[in-house]
C-alpha cells in the first residue's frame, strides 16, 4: 500500500492525475483521529506554517483516491501512523517544491491553468467539450469552491512547471535507447546436458548413526510448536445455511430469473493411469516407461477393470482412488493429456500420452456437451445458494444473542444449544493453522492461541465469510518428534543431499573434460546424442524448460558461441553442463516500433531519479518542525 503511495508522488496529494479529480471527501476516522484537535498547525517548513486543516483535507483526498483505485485496501493501513507519516512527508515535499518553483520565477498563468482545467475529461460533456455546468456540479457536489479547487491545480501545475524544468538536460539520445533496447531485447540459447541426482541415489546407503547424528545436530527441524484444541462456533452463511428451509418453488423460480448464470462448458470425466517418467531423463528411461505403460494399456483391452489397473500400476496421487479425476473442463490440464481426453468418447481409453509427468493412459467415464444446465443439475447448488442468503440475513442477530450469552458466563457448547447451532473442535492448531484454515489474520490467530484455558473471546473474529467465537479447550506445549518418526524422511533427504553432490561432482569432471583440448571431442561425443537445446531466452533468467536461473542466463549472455560456461549450474533434481548455441539480436522492425516508448521510458527513469535527487537536496537543506506529532499516532 505504501509502495502505491509512492507511485503517485509527482501528483503531490493524487489530485490532479489524469482523470482523478478529488476533493474533500468525508472520510470516517477511528478513535484517536483528528476530531477534537484545534491547534491550527501541524508542522512548519522554513518557518512556513502546514496548517492542520490543510494536512487532514490531503490525508483525506489521498487515502479515498487509493481507496477509488484499490477498494479491497485495509481500512486499517489507511488510518496507521506509517500512512499518515507518509502523508505528511509528501505534503512538507510538496511545499517545498512550490517555494523553489516561485523561487526561480515559475508561474502558471490564469490561461494556462483555464486550458488545464478545460482539457479534465470529468468535466467534459458528451461532444468531448468542457462543460461549465458540469464543472461547477462537481464542485458543488464535493462542498468544494472554486477557488480552492483552482489553487490546488495552480499548486500542481507549478511542480509540473519545476519538475520539467529540472529535468530538461536529462533526454536520452537515440544511440543511449538503442543500445538499451539491443541489451534488453537479445535473446540467447545454450545446449546443455543434465545430470540428475536420481542417478545415483540407489547406490547411497545412509547409516543409522548418520540419521541419529543429523537428528541430534538439527533439533529445531524436527520441534512440534506449541499447540491449542479450541471449541468453535462459526457465524458464516455456510454454517448457519443448514437450519434454512428451501421450497422446490423457491429454487425453480430461482432458476428461471437466472437462467444465463447456468450455462456449462464442455467437460469430461475421467480417470487415468500414470507411469511416471522425468521430461528430462534419458531416452533409454522414457522407452521403458513407455514398455510399461504399454503393457497396462493391453490389460485395459483385454477387459480388466480400468480403475482397478489404476490402483495397482499408477504411480500418480490419484492412484487409491483407481485414478479418479473428476470433472473437468478445458484448461485444467496440460496441454496434451487435455487434447487427448477431449478427442474421446464415453468409455473409450486413450492410447498412450506423453506429458511432463510422464506416460498416461486415459479412460472417460461420462461427457458433458457445452450449453444450459437443466434444472436438476443446479437444483442442489441453488438451495444451497438461497438457503446462505436467508442465513446471512440473520447472522447480525445470532451472533449478538450469543454475545451476551458468552458475557453471562455460559460455555460455548451451551451458547451453540442455545442457539442451535452446532459448535466445533479444532485439531491441535497453531498460529498458522488458524489463519490458513480461517482466513483470518495472524493477529487474530494469536489472540486465540493466547486465550487462557476455558476462557472464550469476548468479541466476534473476522474470518473469511463472516465471525467465529472460541474457546481455549487445552494447550498442547512444544515437543520433539520423536526419532523413528523421522528416520524416514531424514534417510531421504541425506540420500538426496549425497546424491545432488555427486550430480555436482559428475557434472564438473565433463566441464572439465570438455573444456581441456585434449579430452573435448571424445566427451563431446559420448554425450551428443543426450545433449539438448533451450528456446532463445532473456537476460531475466527464465530459461524455458529449466525454469528462473538468473545466474545460468548472466553466464550464457557473458558467454561466447560454441563455448562452454565455466560452472555446472543446480536446477531441480540434478546439475547441467551447457555451452552458447547461439546468440539472437533484437529485429529492426521490432526496433523501430518500440524505438519511442524506449525512449520515453529512459527519460521518464532518469528524469524520477533526477528530480528525486533534487528533492532530496531540498530536504537536506530545509528546516522542518513538525508540531504535532500526536496526531500522526
Amino acid at each position: 500500500m505504501m509502495d502505491i503511495l509512492r507511485q503517485n508522488a509527482q501528483s503531490w496529494g493524487i489530485k490532479i492525475a489524469f482523470g482523478i479529480i478529488i476533493a474533500v471527501f468525508i472520510f470516517a476516522f477511528g478513535a484517536g483521529g483528528f476530531n477534537g484537535n484545534t491547534d491550527p498547525v501541524i508542522a512548519y517548513v522554513n518557518d512556513q506554517p502546514v496548517p492542520t486543516q490543510e494536512f487532514m483535507q490531503v490525508y483525506r483526498e489521498t487515502a479515498e483516491a487509493l481507496r477509488t483505485q484499490n477498494p479491497n485496501v485495509d481500512s486499517d493501513q489507511l488510518q496507521s501512523p506509517e500512512f499518515r507519516k507518509a502523508v505528511l512527508e509528501q505534503l512538507v515535499s510538496q511545499k517545498l517544491l512550490e517555494a523553489e518553483a516561485e523561487k526561480l520565477g515559475l508561474a502558471v498563468s490564469n490561461s494556462e491553468l483555464s486550458y488545464s482545467i478545460s482539457q479534465i475529461p470529468a468535466f467534459a460533456d458528451k461532444d468531448g467539450k468542457f462543460d461549465m455546468n458540469i464543472y461547477q456540479a462537481f464542485l458543488q457536489s464535493r462542498q468544494m469552491s472554486a477557488a480552492t479547487f483552482e489553487n490546488s491545480m495552480r499548486n500542481s501545475a507549478l511542480i509540473q512547471k519545476l519538475q520539467e524544468y529540472v529535468t530538461l538536460p536529462v533526454k536520452p539520445s537515440e544511440a543511449d535507447a538503442r543500445a538499451l533496447f539491443d541489451s534488453a531485447s537479445e535473446k540467447v540459447q545454450i545446449d546443455y546436458y543434465y545430470v540428475p541426482g536420481a542417478d545415483f541415489v540407489k547406490n547411497i546407503k545412509v547409516s543409522d548413526k548418520e540419521i541419529e547424528d543429523f537428528y541430534k545436530a538439527n533439533p529445531d527441524k524436527f520441534t512440534i510448536p506449541g499447540r491449542s484444541v479450541v471449541k468453535y462456533i462459526a457465524f458464516t452463511p455456510e454454517e448457519l445455511s443448514i437450519n434454512e428451509t428451501v421450497t422446490p418453488e423457491e429454487i425453480a423460480a430461482y432458476y428461471e430469473a437466472n437462467r444465463e448464470t447456468f450455462q456449462q462448458e464442455e467437460q469430461v470425466n475421467a480417470r487415468h493411469i500414470l507411469i511416471a517418467v522425468d521430461e528430462n531423463a534419458a531416452d533409454k528411461e522414457v522407452a521403458a516407461a513407455e514398455k510399461k505403460i504399454k503393457k497396462v494399456l493391453a490389460k485395459a483391452k483385454s477387459g480388466q477393470d480400468f480403475a482397478k489397473l489404476a490402483k495397482k500400476y499408477s504411480e500418480g496421487p490419484s492412484a487409491p482412488k483407481g485414478g479418479e479425476l473428476g470433472w473437468f473442463s478445458h484448461g485444467a490440464m496440460v496441454k496434451p493429456f487435455e487434447d487427448a481426453a477431449f478427442a474421446l468418447k464415453k468409455g473409450e481409453v486413450s492410447k498412450p500420452v506423453r506429458t511432463r509427468f510422464g506416460w498416461h493412459l486415459i479412460k472417460i467415464e461420462d461427457v458433458r456437451k457445452a450449453g444450459q444446465k437443466e434444472l436438476d443439475q443446479v437444483k442442489d447448488e441453488i438451495s444451497g445458494m438461497i438457503a446462505q442468503e436467508k442465513a446471512a440475513d440473520s447472522i447480525t442477530d445470532k451472533l449478538d444473542h450469543a454475545i451476551d450469552l458468552l458475557a453471562s458466563g455460559m460455555k460455548i457448547d451451551k451458547v451453540s444449544e442455545e442457539l442451535g447451532i452446532a459448535f466445533k473442535k479444532s485439531e491441535r492448531a497453531t498460529v498458522q493453522n488458524l489463519s490458513r484454515a480461517f482466513g483470518m489474520t495472524e493477529s487474530a490467530a494469536k489472540t486465540i492461541i493466547d486465550l487462557p484455558k476455558d476462557t472464550a473471546t469476548e468479541m466476534p473474529i473476522a474470518i473469511d465469510g463472516g465471525y467465529i467465537l472460541v474457546e481455549k479447550e487445552t494447550d498442547v506445549p512444544p515437543s520433539l518428534s520423536p526419532l523413528k518418526d523421522q528416520k524416514q524422511d531424514i534417510e531421504s533427504f541425506l540420500s538426496q543431499q549425497r546424491a545432488m553432490q555427486m550430480a555436482k561432482i559428475k557434472a564438473m569432471a565433463i566441464m572439465a573434460q570438455l573444456a581441456d583440448s585434449k579430452t573435448a571431442a571424445k566427451t563431446l561425443k559420448s554425450i551428443k546424442k543426450d545433449l539438448k537445446t533451450s528456446e532463445p531466452f532473456g537476460r531475466d533468467g527464465f530459461v524455458p524448460g529449466l525454469g528462473m536461473n538468473p545466474k545460468l542466463a548472466q553466464a550464457a549472455f557473458a558467454g561466447k558461441k560454441d563455448q562452454w560456461l565455466p560452472e555446472a549450474f543446480e536446477l531441480p533434481g540434478g546439475f547441467i553442463v551447457a555451452r552458447v548455441d547461439d546468440r539472437i539480436p533484437p529485429k529492426e522492425e521490432a526496433w523501430a516500433a518500440q524505438k519511442d516508448m524506449v525512449m520515453d521510458a529512459i527519460f521518464q527513469q532518469r528524469s524520477n531519479e533526477v528530480f528525486n535527487a533534487f528533492l532530496t537536496e531540498l530536504r537536506s537543506k530545509a528546516k522542518v518542525e513538525y508540531v504535532r506529532k500526536d496526531l500522526l499516532n
